[in-house]
């Protein structure tokens, strides 16, 4: 007679392998499928942008306000504009930040890609293009008489010249990160007249480089006052344009006064807004006693009085007049402080 110890164990062998055949005879039980979009990361959501440029409509010759929006703050703005990098600042808490670009006196009319990127305080990032479209502009031609040495160099001024450029050249090549301006720019002395920014020139009957700033007319000795606060880069003597002071104001963008009598700060120095920095005169290549003002921004040469226009702060005011309309041609320089060729402006 079998133990009943013997024949419990032998019971339980049997349900066990009985079991054991039920779940080989079934398969693996079922899992529930795991999502896919768990096995891999999510891709990062881009926040809407919103782009402002102003002017709205571009032309060759002009200074122009980028503004990039967002209902979030933004930690980072970068932008391209063809070979020309942008920077920007930040305005209104971080959730609109501005950038200055030039559009060169010679740029052809056409598309330009603009290249930007956000980065946002919790990582996210919105990158992509945007096309900007630069009308055509037609610029009138004045006819000027000067001195035929400023016209047809000798060998010394020619190399005179040439050295000069190099230096100019390497000063508007540097893209300074710190903006030194705070507020809007301002017109450099109370203005009775002058010549506008872009015109044909033609002088002693040869045709030369467009005039690359805006020559305001005033009495020899007006005091000369800076656009904006910055930092002197120059000032010193050349060959077309005198007694000649430049600034540089961050961001790749200077401001240039030329023909002055005297200079009343030196290289190195720190200029404030609307700090005297010189007197009017008639040094270098000129007709009669006026300052020629220019900017160079992102090494774009710009037409001042667009550079003014811009809403860069509340409460930026020009001095005296604020429109290259109000300007009238009469006595002024043939000056060429911002060059592309000998005897050019």
């Amino acid at each position: 007679m079998p133990r009943p110890g013997f024949t419990l164990l032998f019971f339980m062998g049997a349900m066990l392998a009985a079991l054991g055949m039920t779940v080989i005879g079934h398969g693996a039980p079922d899992l529930p499928e795991r999502d896919p979009s768990s096995m891999v990361s999510k891709e990062v959501p881009k926040r809407d942008l919103q782009f402002e440029t102003l002017p709205k409509e571009l032309f060759p010759g002009e200074a122009v306000l980028i503004r990039v929006g967002s209902p979030r703050e933004i930690a980072r703005v970068s932008a391209s504009l063809g070979k020309q990098k942008i920077l920007f600042f930040p305005a209104e808490d971080k959730k609109v930040w501005m950038g200055l670009a030039g559009i060169d006196l010679d740029i052809p009319p056409g598309e330009q890609t603009l290249t930007y990127r956000a980065e946002f305080p919790d990582g996210i990032e919105s990158s992509g293009t945007m096309i900007l479209k630069i009308q055509k502009k037609e610029f009138p031609v004045e006819r000027i008489t000067v001195d035929e040495k400023y016209v047809h160099l000798s060998g010394k001024d020619l190399k005179r010249y040439k050295e000069e450029q190099k230096l100019q050249d390497a000063i508007f090549s540097i893209q300074n990160p710190d903006r030194i301006f705070d507020q809007g720019f301002a017109v450099p002395l109370d203005v009775q007249s002058g010549s506008r920014f872009g015109l044909r020139r033609i002088i002693n009957g040869e045709p030369r480089n467009p005039h690359s700033g805006a020559d305001l007319k005033a009495a020899s000795g007006t005091e000369v006052h800076a656009s904006n606060a910055g930092r002197v880069v120059f000032a010193g003597d050349l060959f077309f344009s005198g007694h000649t002071v430049i600034l540089d104001h961050g961001f790749g963008l200077y401001t240039l006064y030329a023909h002055l009598n005297d200079m009343t700060v030196g290289k190195g120095s720190s200029v404030s807004r609307e700090e005297v920095i010189g007197h009017v005169g008639a040094t270098g290549r000129v007709t009669g006693p006026h300052l020629h003002w220019g900017v160079k921004l992102n090494g774009a040469r710009v037409d001042p009085f667009s550079l003014v226009s811009l809403p860069l702060s509340s409460g930026a005011a020009a001095r005296g007049i604020t429109s290259p309309e109000t300007l009238a041609p009469t006595d002024r320089g043939t000056d060429s402080p911002i060059l592309q060729g000998p005897g050019s402006d």
